[in-house]
C-alpha cells in the first residue's frame, strides 16, 4: 500500500474510495480473512469500542462451553456490567437460553445436546464433547444447526478449559517427549483409548498411547469452522488457550506448549479468531507479566492477582475481570468492528 499511496497518479484513484468508505462509517463490514487474537494487550482497550459496535454486540449470544473453570467468563462479564453499566450482560445458568434481544449480550455455556445425551440443554461441556470423542464431535454440530434453526443461534462459540491440559492423575507419561524433554500430562475422558495424558500431535503417540492430542482439538475447533461455513450458519466458531492456575515445574512446561500450538495455529491461518484466555491470565492490569522457570525453561503463570483470592472458575475475580473485558473486545471485532 505504501508503494501505491507514492505513485501520484494513483493518490486521487484511492481518495474517492477513503471519501465513501467515510460516508458510510456505521456499515458494518466484517473483511474475509480478517484475523481477531483477544490477548492481554486488549483488556484495556474497551474504552475504544465505538457505541455502534458495543450495540451490535447487545444482539449477541456468547456461549462459552465448558466446566468449572468457564464461570470465571460469565462472572467476569457480571462484574464489569456491575462498574460499567453500559456493557450490559445477562447471564443463563440453567433452562432454555434467553431468546433474541437488542438490549444485552446474552452468556451461557449452554449447549443443545453433549456426548452423554443427544439432545436437551446442557450446561457442563467436557473434552469428550468437543474435541476428544466423534460422538460428541457429531452432537455438537448437530448443536450448533439446532440452535440456528430454533431462533436461538450462537453469536460465538468457544470451550472453556478445565484442566484437561495439565491434569495429573494418572500423569505423567512413562518416559519424557524426545524432542521437548517433560513428560506428557492431561486427561482425555472419551478418547478411544481411555483417560490418559496427550501430547502434541500424533508423534506423540509413542510416549502417550492416547490418539488424543493437541492438533485433535485443533483439527475438531476447525471442523466446527468449516461446518459452519458450509451450511451458511453465522455461527462464530473461535479458539480458546487453557487455564493457567495450575501451571508449575513440569507440568506447567507442558501445558504452555500445548497454548502454544493453539498460538502457532491461529496465527498461521488468517480467517481464525483466538480468545487467549491464559496470556490474559499471565499479566496483571499494569502490564507487568509473571513467569517461572523449570529445567532451564522460562514460562508464563498466573499473576497472583489474578489467582487469588481464588471466587469464580478457579481464580479471582480481578482476572474475571481481564477475561471479561476482552472478551467484549473480541465480540466487538466480531461485529465488524476493524480494533481502530
Amino acid at each position: 500500500m505504501k508503494n501505491l499511496i507514492s505513485s501520484t497518479g494513483l493518490v486521487f484513484l484511492i481518495l474517492p474510495v477513503i471519501l465513501h468508505s467515510c460516508k458510510k462509517e456505521k456499515e458494518e463490514v466484517t473483511l474475509p480473512g480478517t484475523q481477531i487474537i483477544a490477548d492481554h494487550t486488549v483488556v484495556e482497550r474497551f474504552d475504544d469500542i465505538p457505541q455502534y459496535y458495543m450495540d451490535k454486540v447487545k444482539e449477541m449470544w456468547l456461549v462459552y462451553a465448558g466446566e468449572s473453570h468457564s464461570a470465571a467468563i460469565r462472572t467476569g462479564l457480571t462484574l464489569f456490567e456491575s462498574l460499567y453499566p453500559a456493557y450490559d450482560v445477562s447471564v443463563t445458568e440453567s433452562g432454555t437460553p434467553e431468546a433474541y434481544t437488542t438490549s444485552h449480550l446474552r452468556a451461557s455455556r449452554a449447549t443443545w445436546g453433549s456426548y452423554n445425551y443427544p439432545t436437551g440443554w446442557r450446561y457442563s461441556y467436557g473434552e469428550r464433547d468437543w474435541y476428544a470423542n466423534s460422538t460428541g464431535i457429531d452432537r455438537t454440530k448437530t448443536g450448533i444447526s439446532y440452535c440456528n434453526t430454533n431462533n436461538l443461534t450462537i453469536s460465538a462459540f468457544g470451550y472453556g478449559w478445565c484442566w484437561d491440559m495439565t491434569e495429573t492423575t494418572g500423569s505423567p507419561t512413562a518416559n519424557a517427549d524426545p524432542v521437548y524433554g517433560c513428560h506428557w500430562y492431561g486427561r482425555s475422558l472419551g478418547s478411544p483409548e481411555g483417560d490418559k495424558a496427550w501430547g502434541l500431535d500424533a508423534a506423540d503417540y509413542a510416549e502417550t498411547a492416547n490418539s488424543v492430542c493437541l492438533d485433535t482439538y485443533l483439527s475438531a475447533t476447525q471442523e466446527y469452522i468449516d461446518y459452519c461455513t458450509t451450511n451458511s450458519i453465522p455461527t462464530k466458531v473461535f479458539f480458546t488457550t487453557g487455564p493457567v492456575d495450575t501451571y508449575t515445574g513440569e507440568c506447567g512446561y507442558q501445558g504452555y506448549l500445548k497454548n502454544e500450538r493453539i498460538r502457532d495455529y491461529v496465527e498461521a491461518h488468517s480467517s481464525t479468531i483466538l480468545f487467549d484466555y491464559a496470556d490474559i491470565l499471565c499479566y496483571d492490569d499494569d502490564g507487568t507479566p509473571t513467569t517461572t522457570t523449570w529445567s532451564g525453561h522460562t514460562y508464563p503463570v498466573i499473576t497472583t492477582t489474578n489467582l487469588t483470592p481464588t471466587t469464580t472458575g478457579h481464580i479471582s475475580d480481578a482476572g474475571a475481570l481481564r477475561l471479561a473485558k476482552a472478551m467484549w473486545w473480541m465480540l466487538v471485532r466480531i461485529a465488524g468492528w476493524d480494533g481502530n
